[in-house]
């Protein structure tokens, strides 16, 4: 196969680690960096081996031997980027949340169909081998029917007036780290019926924190939650008619999981109490399993990954939304701004 050359957008330290995982990922040649400043594009390029650094995406987009950009920067400039970059004939993997909302991903999905190129949103929780695995036996019934999920992204981000955390880059705890917990409800019980929200928003609209419960038909439910500002126990947990599985945390970079269940007709109770976890090994900062989907899946012609396809991610943006509408609708709550 024929490597895939990468170019890099953004320097950050979510791009950092991809830079790494690429370097374990087979087929692939570490072409390019982009940052808006040369310096720190080249220092960049020097610390992961990167061939090219460059001072803008235009000069980036101009180089004719990048196949396939990695979009790793501030939410606001992700669907801009990543339309152009397919409108110049470039393949794109944007970080996620690939638009700030549904609309921004219907965008990039218009570009991508119309240019006949790659395009897929960076959801690395979903290739990884114990979500996935995780994920099959709750399908083959190994909790029986699903009837809720729990699950919660919340770590204490540095200070929450960081400049870095500005309504202009369209920072959003939601869709930071709110858009696990909400990939994990799809995953298992699909698209919700209602929901209600509410939320920390800052003066300047950027949301802190979030916690949602999603309603679904037969009283199933998900309950999720998401700060930067505070601690939430950072493991999930989906129950059913028959036992329930967990997720060790961080849920979405997990290497294992633990199954608690009586399916099958099996009577030893203490078998849900101590059950032994399933591993499987964490390849690189978590990436690789992605990284390596995308790059066959190009080599084999695709336009989308059957994990994780442009639709899916307009679904949890379209959830996202629906998150959002509910939670600045209700009253903020009791936190200091």
């Amino acid at each position: 196969m024929t490597e895939l050359a990468w170019g890099i957008v953004g320097t950050g330290s979510v791009s950092r680690a991809i830079a790494a995982d690429l370097a374990l990922t087979p087929g692939v040649r570490r072409l390019a960096v982009t940052s808006r400043e040369e310096p720190r594009a080249r220092e960049f390029a020097d610390t992961f081996s990167i061939e090219r650094a460059y001072g803008g995406v235009e000069e980036l987009l101009a180089d004719e031997d990048v196949d396939i950009l990695y979009i790793g920067t501030p939410h606001a400039t992700h669907s801009d980027i990543a339309v152009r970059a397919l409108e110049a004939g470039r393949h794109v993997l944007v970080e996620k949340p690939a638009g700030v909302d549904s609309s921004d991903v219907r965008r990039i999905a218009d570009a991508a169909r119309a240019s006949g190129r790659f395009a897929m949103e960076g959801m690395w929780m979903r290739f990884a081998p114990a979500y996935r695995a995780a994920i099959e036996d709750i399908r083959n019934g190994a909790i029986g029917s699903v009837t809720s999920v729990r699950a919660s992204f919340g770590i204490p981000f540095g200070d929450p007036e960081s400049a870095s955390w500005t309504v202009q880059r369209r920072s959003s705890t939601l869709l930071d780290q709110g858009i696990y917990p909400v990939t994990l409800a799809l995953d298992v019980l699909g698209v919700p019926e209602s929901l209600c929200a509410t939320a920390h928003v800052r003066s300047d609209g950027v949301d802190l924190a979030v916690h949602a419960t999603l309603e679904y038909r037969d009283h199933r439910f998900a309950q999720l939650a998401a700060s930067m500002t505070g601690w939430t126990e950072l493991s999930a947990a989906v129950s059913g008619s028959a036992g329930w599985l967990t997720l060790s945390p961080p849920f979405w970079a997990t290497d294992r999981y633990v199954l608690h269940s009586l399916a099958g007709g099996a009577t030893d109770q203490e078998s849900l109490f101590r059950p032994d976890p399933t591993v499987h090994p964490r390849e690189g900062f978590g990436y690789v399993p992605m990284l390596r989907a995308v790059t066959e899946a190009i080599a084999d012609g695709l336009k989308e990954h059957p994990l994780h396809p442009l639709q899916d991610s307009i679904t949890i943006a379209e959830i996202l939304d629906r998150i959002r509408a509910c939670a600045t609708s209700q009253p903020q709550l009791g936190l200091p701004t």
